[in-house]
């Protein structure tokens, strides 16, 4: 019981890092909130996801709230990054993850099961993603008005 308590109180510890760096640099919530919930609050991967979705949605609500105040938010790119987002979600929840099998087979002696898949899936997500944050950017690598046209589509497919 002790462990577990201990568990409980670093999940909560985690929860407010999580809070001081989405606060910080407003971006992130996911990818460190469903291994907190999963690993330190013992909930399965797919809860996980779902709850992250709502912890960093309503996190993000109170977040753009003072920027709206100031007429800082471009609603045409919250528009075009939001609207397939939410479409992509929903579809994923609604037909790809109810038919993910329980055990899936890999090789003769590999199986695993959907829970430990999609904890694979989403480290393959966060490595990925920590790859593409680190590689350098080339110093003129913000597109021109003519070219924002090409990068809403290009994120919209995406």
């Amino acid at each position: 019981m002790i462990i577990h308590d201990f568990q409980l109180n670093i999940g909560y510890a985690a929860t407010i890092l999580i809070g001081i760096i989405l606060g910080l640099i407003g971006g992130g919530g996911s990818i460190l909130t469903v291994p907190v919930l999963v690993y330190l609050f013992n909930l399965n991967p797919v809860l996980s996801t779902s709850y992250s979705l709502f912890i960093v949605g309503i996190s993000s609500i109170f977040g753009v709230a003072s920027f709206a105040r100031k007429n800082q938010v471009r609603y045409q790119t919250a528009f075009f990054f939001g609207l397939p987002s939410i479409l992509t979600v929903y579809l994923t929840r609604k037909f790809v993850v109810p038919n993910i099998p329980e055990h899936v087979h890999f090789a003769e002696s590999i199986t695993i099961n959907k829970d430990l898949l999609i904890m694979l899936l989403f480290a393959v997500l966060m490595v990925v993603t920590a790859i593409a944050m680190i590689r350098k950017k080339p110093a003129n690598s913000t597109p021109t008005n003519s070219q924002n046209r090409g990068v809403y589509w290009g994120v919209i497919i995406l």
